[in-house]
């Protein structure tokens, strides 16, 4: 007889890292939740660049077009030496693509637009953020994951194969349970 889980994966945290596994997770049929205890996008950069394997990357996930339109190439650094010189200078000589290297150039991009262009292509993919919820503890055993979230002041639980923490936090949190931490 098989366990009864009510996903095959529980994602934590929809920034760039959560989303990509979703959009994967999503084109591939296995069942997800990914969720966000954010109420609201973060307006905030926590990373602008990105390399070109993750442009290769987007790419294969369908969203390069739309991530190409809202990037732009690294401004030149600017530098100062005392109160009296200035110089700018390039992050990085551009390359010319090849075979090996279809983008071999980093780009720019806030990572709320990053996030937004993810979001659209998890969408496109059938997949949705479940924003709002909380991951308040969990207990893993031989057999998966059981979650208690925490909606709207409501607590619920989940039982997964796996849980994924791409929250930047979840890894943090020592045997499973915690409170409110600091991000």
């Amino acid at each position: 007889m098989s366990e009864p889980y009510d996903t095959d994966v529980l994602i934590v945290g929809a920034g760039p890292a959560g989303l990509v596994l979703g959009i994967e997770l999503a084109r591939r049929g296995v069942a997800f939740r990914l969720i966000e205890q954010r109420t609201e996008l973060l307006q905030a950069s926590r990373g602008k660049g990105s390399q070109p394997r993750t442009l290769e990357i987007f790419e294969d996930l369908g969203a390069l077009p739309r991530f190409l339109e809202i990037s732009g190439p690294y401004p030149p650094l600017c530098m100062l030496k005392g109160d009296t010189g200035r110089w700018g200078t390039a992050l990085q000589r551009p390359d010319r693509p090849t075979p090996d290297i279809p983008y071999p150039n980093m780009i720019m991009a806030p990572q709320w637009r990053t996030d937004a262009v993810l979001r659209a292509t998890l969408h496109a993919n059938g997949g949705e953020v479940e924003e709002g919820v909380e991951l308040r503890r969990f207990e893993q055993d031989e057999g998966g994951v059981t979650a208690t979230l925490l909606t709207g002041g409501q607590s619920s639980g989940v039982r997964a194969k796996y849980l994924i923490g791409a929250d930047g936090r979840t890894q943090r949190r020592a045997h499973g349970t915690w409170n409110q931490l600091p991000r």
